[in-house]
């Protein structure tokens, strides 16, 4: 049986609760072996540096697990980010930490029944966007949402849709240049690579037409053009996995939700989503 291991997230935030809610199912605890990384008593209202602390200290402790092997896969629990900057003042995210921590190049990739989108850019502002892409980091994600259809669920022969960055994908320069410039030389060197990669498409239009089986993922080029249609379409069920790491990592696709704490109200469906989609995985 595979070893799953669970962070629980911020103490002051709902992880505690979804992951004990997942607990809970006898249909979750069959599905593999959980190892929880978190303390044995969650407070929702300690001081923030003490739940930042307990936070960190738990996250660190199942990368190394993950990296040691220890563990077959990691499924992490949400944290509030300006709370871990309490405790890591370089913090920025799950995404970035493990990236830092294991030295590699890594994308966001979002998956959601048979929806999948990949991320070119992460947790920046909208006014960033634009002059922090560029093609080598656009072909990055494709390759790595590629192999990662192919490896992780084996799709032989994936076909994987650019979304442009302006209206209509720029409409020929004429409302930005970025896909002529950045966007499209990615795509074409992808193509040369053998990876069967089209577009840019205009944004407005994409997701519906991946939501009628067109292409195997979309690469987005920020976090609220991909995510946006994404959690529209099936918000309890998306779950984010980390490509490029050296060992699987999935996470909720939910905050902290500290308003929920203690109501009885937090929803562990997604928690469970990130489990089985681990399970399927890792087997």
């Amino acid at each position: 049986m595979k070893v799953i291991g669970i962070t629980t997230g911020d103490p002051r935030g709902v992880g505690p609760e979804v992951v004990a809610g997942a607990l809970d199912d006898p249909e979750i605890k069959s599905l593999a072996e959980l190892q929880i990384f978190g303390p044995l008593e969650a407070d929702p209202r300690c001081p923030d540096v003490k739940a930042a602390g307990a936070t960190l200290q738990a996250l660190t402790a199942a990368t190394d697990a993950a990296l040691q092997k220890k563990i077959d896969c990691l499924v992490t629990g949400p944290v509030n980010k300006a709370r871990m900057r309490l405790v890591d003042k370089d913090f920025t995210g799950h995404t970035e930490f493990l990236a830092q921590r294991c030295a590699c190049e890594v994308t966001p990739f979002f998956v959601a029944r048979n929806w999948r989108v990949a991320l070119v850019t992460r947790h920046i502002p909208l006014g960033q966007v634009a002059n922090r892409l560029n093609a080598v980091e656009i072909l990055k994600t494709i390759r790595q949402t590629h192999q990662a259809l192919q490896t992780s669920f084996h799709i032989l022969e994936p076909k994987i849709a650019v979304a442009g960055l302006n209206p209509h994908a720029g409409e020929r320069g004429s409302v930005g240049d970025e896909e002529k410039k950045v966007i499209t030389p990615a795509i074409v060197q992808a193509r040369r690579e053998g990876i069967e990669a089209e577009g840019p498409f205009s944004p407005d239009t994409l997701f519906w037409r991946m939501t009628q089986g067109k292409w195997d993922a979309v690469v987005a080029m920020y976090h609220d053009q991909g995510l946006i249609p994404l959690k529209t379409l099936a918000f309890k069920e998306c779950v984010q996995i980390t490509l490029g790491l050296p060992f699987l990592r999935l996470s909720v696709d939910h905050g902290t939700a500290e308003d929920l704490v203690g109501t009885g109200k937090a929803d562990p469906a997604n928690m469970k989503a990130a489990l089985r989609l681990a399970v399927q995985l890792t087997n």
